[in-house]
């Protein structure tokens, strides 16, 4: 049976033991130290080895799925995503400027984000949602429209969204299969589903979606 003396007559009890003069503390007690050492030479108890292992599969198999970041934004009804590396800034509705000569549903004009001209998407109509469906006094004081501005490499774009809820993260292997339909928006544009919540958030495909930027401006 363990000898726990530091309970009962050292440091922890009644501090009655003589070696407390000479060592301060039990912890730098020789016995102390065994005592503690011989913790390590015990047999472990059934089951142990089985559980401890099990444990430490199940932090591997939770170490190895893949998560990815994105940022979840609303348009209209629709819950949509991006993956976050795309993502410049979120900034408040500014004044768009429309382009002479240039009639075209998809792009509603420029702005200036830091003094950089920028063009102003309407992905809205390139998905083919409706208008905001949310009265002011339905939205409240946490829900703002904002400019989003986005930039994969060749050029910055700006779009307009209802609410930006902000980055979040989902399995990748998690990820749902677009139906045929995702509401209006064309399931082309769309990677996959995921859940955040209570609500069912499309993933929409970045490459695809810039290609048609590009062909709005030209």
């Amino acid at each position: 049976m363990l000898e726990t003396c530091w309970n009962e007559i050292g440091y922890a009890g009644d501090r009655s033991c003589p070696e407390l003069v000479k060592w301060s503390h039990c912890y730098n007690c020789p016995r102390f130290t065994r005592a503690g050492l011989s913790l390590l030479d015990r047999e472990p108890p059934e089951g142990y080895l089985a559980e401890n292992a099990e444990a430490v599969s199940i932090s591997k198999e939770e170490e190895v799925r893949e998560t990815a970041g994105v940022v979840v934004f609303r348009i209209s009804k629709e819950w949509l995503a991006l993956t976050s590396h795309v993502f410049v800034s979120i900034l408040e509705l500014g004044k768009i400027r429309p382009v002479p000569h240039k009639n075209d549903k998809y792009l509603k004009g420029l702005s200036s984000i830091h003094g950089q001209i920028v063009p102003v998407v309407s992905v809205r109509k390139l998905l083919g949602l409706d208008e905001e469906y949310l009265t002011e006094e339905e939205k409240g004081f946490r829900v703002y429209n904002r400019f989003v501005c986005v930039d994969r490499g060749y050029g910055r774009w700006i779009f307009e969204a209802d609410e930006v809820l902000g980055v979040h993260h989902y399995f990748v292997d998690a990820l749902l299969d677009a139906p045929a339909t995702v509401s209006k928006a064309p399931a082309a544009y769309t990677k996959g589903l995921f859940e955040l919540g209570d609500k069912r958030v499309s993933l929409l495909d970045e490459e695809l979606l810039f290609e048609a930027f590009n062909r709005i401006i030209k």
